[in-house]
């Protein structure tokens, strides 16, 4: 019920500030970007495993919006990971992501996006629903960028990342985790 609340409130306040910002203030004409999330991931197995990540990122756009596709842009993005982890045994996970996102301009200062890729990760935590440090980790998600000046934005987040060795060894359960996410975005 809490987390239905704080949800509300979070929309309502992202939808107040993008209304009341200045005109102009999207990350229109900006080729690349540079961003930090902060996220917080739960598996979706009978085994709790918790991950409190740190997802630095880097990207290009191949398309800019306002050219080719209208207000839609394609972007490349490099995300590293780096995780701590909580489960039967405590530990961390770290890795990278090249990633394809597709953002499109909703309202003049928020940006929708979905982005996917798969990428490699080391995990190094006592779980069953992780029984090899070394995964492959296809993942989708989609958020919102609210724009709070002409080069920044901040973003909200959701990623489903599935992990799994891809069968190079017999046993090769699915280790899936929802996440939140939440960072900073700076275009230039």
């Amino acid at each position: 019920m809490m987390q239905r609340a704080c949800g509300k409130w979070i929309v309502v306040l992202a939808l107040a500030v993008a209304l009341i910002l200045p005109a102009g203030a999207w990350g229109e004409g900006f080729s690349q970007e540079l961003g930090l999330r902060l996220a917080y991931g739960q598996s979706a197995s009978k085994s709790t495993v918790r991950l409190y990540s740190l997802l630095p990122r880097w990207g290009i756009a191949l398309v800019r919006p306002g050219n080719i596709m209208g207000p839609v842009g394609v972007s490349f993005v490099l995300e590293g990971i780096l995780s701590l982890a909580e489960a039967e045994g405590n530990g961390a996970e770290f890795g990278f992501t090249p990633l394809i996102k597709v953002s499109a301009r909703l309202f003049p200062h928020v940006t929708v996006f979905a982005e996917g890729g798969a990428g490699i990760i080391s995990e190094s935590f006592d779980s069953p629903a992780v029984p090899h440090a070394f995964n492959f980790t296809p993942q989708i998600g989609a958020g919102i960028d609210i724009h709070l000046q002409q080069r920044l934005a901040w973003t909200v987040a959701y990623r489903f990342r599935h992990s799994s060795n891809a069968g190079i060894y017999k046993e090769n359960p699915a280790f899936n985790v929802h996440f939140v996410q939440t960072g900073l975005t700076y275009y230039y």
